[in-house]
Protein backbone atom coordinates (compact mmCIF):
# COMPACT_ATOMS: atom_id res chain seq x y z
CA UNK A 1 0.00 0.00 0.00
CA UNK A 2 2.88 2.32 0.81
CA UNK A 3 4.32 1.85 -2.69
CA UNK A 4 0.97 2.71 -4.31
CA UNK A 5 0.67 5.91 -2.27
CA UNK A 6 4.19 6.94 -3.28
CA UNK A 7 3.43 6.23 -6.95
CA UNK A 8 0.23 8.30 -6.86
CA UNK A 9 1.93 11.20 -5.07
CA UNK A 10 4.84 11.15 -7.53
CA UNK A 11 2.47 10.99 -10.50
CA UNK A 12 0.58 14.01 -9.21
CA UNK A 13 3.88 15.83 -8.63
CA UNK A 14 5.02 15.09 -12.19
CA UNK A 15 1.67 16.26 -13.54
CA UNK A 16 1.93 19.54 -11.61
CA UNK A 17 5.48 20.13 -12.83
CA UNK A 18 4.42 19.56 -16.44
CA UNK A 19 1.98 22.44 -16.04
CA UNK A 20 4.87 24.81 -15.27
CA UNK A 21 7.16 26.29 -17.97
CA UNK A 22 10.09 23.99 -17.13
CA UNK A 23 10.33 22.03 -20.43
CA UNK A 24 9.09 18.86 -18.72
CA UNK A 25 6.52 16.90 -20.71
CA UNK A 26 4.92 13.49 -20.59
CA UNK A 27 3.84 12.05 -23.92
CA UNK A 28 1.57 9.13 -24.64
CA UNK A 29 -1.93 8.08 -23.69
CA UNK A 30 -3.76 10.70 -25.73
CA UNK A 31 -6.89 8.61 -26.37
CA UNK A 32 -8.81 9.46 -23.20
CA UNK A 33 -8.30 10.98 -19.77
CA UNK A 34 -7.87 7.65 -17.99
CA UNK A 35 -5.17 6.46 -20.40
CA UNK A 36 -3.36 9.75 -19.80
CA UNK A 37 -3.67 9.19 -16.04
CA UNK A 38 -2.25 5.68 -16.46
CA UNK A 39 0.75 7.13 -18.30
CA UNK A 40 1.41 9.49 -15.40
CA UNK A 41 1.04 6.58 -12.96
CA UNK A 42 3.51 4.55 -15.03
CA UNK A 43 6.03 7.40 -15.04
CA UNK A 44 5.48 7.80 -11.30
CA UNK A 45 6.07 4.08 -10.74
CA UNK A 46 9.34 4.20 -12.67
CA UNK A 47 10.48 7.25 -10.71
CA UNK A 48 9.63 5.60 -7.38
CA UNK A 49 11.46 2.40 -8.37
CA UNK A 50 14.54 4.38 -9.42
CA UNK A 51 14.46 6.29 -6.14
CA UNK A 52 14.05 3.07 -4.15
CA UNK A 53 16.69 0.98 -5.94
CA UNK A 54 19.34 3.28 -7.41
CA UNK A 55 19.29 6.41 -5.26
CA UNK A 56 20.47 4.75 -2.00
CA UNK A 57 23.51 3.35 -3.78
CA UNK A 58 24.31 6.72 -5.33
CA UNK A 59 23.85 8.43 -1.96
CA UNK A 60 26.39 6.14 -0.33
CA UNK A 61 28.90 6.54 -3.15
CA UNK A 62 28.65 10.34 -3.17
CA UNK A 63 28.69 10.84 0.60
CA UNK A 64 32.06 12.68 0.66
CA UNK A 65 30.94 15.09 -2.07
CA UNK A 66 27.65 15.73 -0.31
CA UNK A 67 29.51 16.48 2.92
CA UNK A 68 31.89 18.88 1.15
CA UNK A 69 29.02 20.73 -0.52
CA UNK A 70 26.92 20.78 2.66
CA UNK A 71 24.20 18.73 1.00
CA UNK A 72 23.79 20.79 -2.16
CA UNK A 73 25.02 17.88 -4.26
CA UNK A 74 21.72 16.19 -3.41
CA UNK A 75 20.14 18.45 -6.06
CA UNK A 76 22.48 16.96 -8.65
CA UNK A 77 21.59 13.46 -7.44
CA UNK A 78 17.88 14.27 -7.79
CA UNK A 79 18.56 15.58 -11.30
CA UNK A 80 20.41 12.37 -12.18
CA UNK A 81 17.54 10.23 -10.88
CA UNK A 82 15.07 12.25 -12.98
CA UNK A 83 17.29 11.87 -16.06
CA UNK A 84 17.57 8.12 -15.43
CA UNK A 85 13.79 7.89 -15.09
CA UNK A 86 13.37 9.79 -18.37
CA UNK A 87 15.80 7.44 -20.09
CA UNK A 88 13.96 4.37 -18.78
CA UNK A 89 10.59 5.76 -19.92
CA UNK A 90 12.03 6.27 -23.41
CA UNK A 91 12.66 2.50 -23.55
CA UNK A 92 9.08 1.47 -22.66
CA UNK A 93 6.08 1.77 -24.93
CA UNK A 94 3.37 3.34 -22.73
CA UNK A 95 4.68 6.90 -22.43
CA UNK A 96 7.77 9.06 -22.30
CA UNK A 97 9.06 11.63 -19.83
CA UNK A 98 10.80 14.41 -21.76
CA UNK A 99 13.12 16.87 -20.05
CA UNK A 100 14.63 20.22 -21.02
CA UNK A 101 17.94 21.80 -20.09
CA UNK A 102 20.04 21.14 -17.00
CA UNK A 103 18.89 23.99 -14.76
CA UNK A 104 15.21 23.60 -15.61
CA UNK A 105 15.48 19.89 -14.91
CA UNK A 106 17.23 20.53 -11.59
CA UNK A 107 14.37 22.86 -10.62
CA UNK A 108 11.81 20.29 -11.81
CA UNK A 109 13.48 17.54 -9.74
CA UNK A 110 13.48 19.83 -6.69
CA UNK A 111 9.80 20.66 -7.16
CA UNK A 112 8.84 17.01 -7.67
CA UNK A 113 10.62 16.11 -4.43
CA UNK A 114 8.93 18.95 -2.49
CA UNK A 115 5.46 18.19 -3.87
CA UNK A 116 5.87 14.47 -3.12
CA UNK A 117 6.82 15.26 0.48
CA UNK A 118 3.87 17.64 0.83
CA UNK A 119 1.51 14.97 -0.48
CA UNK A 120 2.80 12.60 2.18
CA UNK A 121 4.55 10.15 -0.11
CA UNK A 122 7.69 9.90 1.98
CA UNK A 123 6.16 9.30 5.38
CA UNK A 124 7.29 6.10 6.99
CA UNK A 125 4.87 3.49 8.21
CA UNK A 126 4.05 3.59 11.89
CA UNK A 127 5.20 0.54 13.74
CA UNK A 128 3.11 -0.69 16.61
Amino acid sequence: MYFVIRVIATAVAVWLVTLLPLDVAVTGGNESWWSRALVYLGVGAIMVLVNMLVKPIVNVLTLPVRILTLGLFALVINWAMLELSAWITSKVSFGTLELGGFWKTVLAAFLIAIISVLLGANKKKKRS
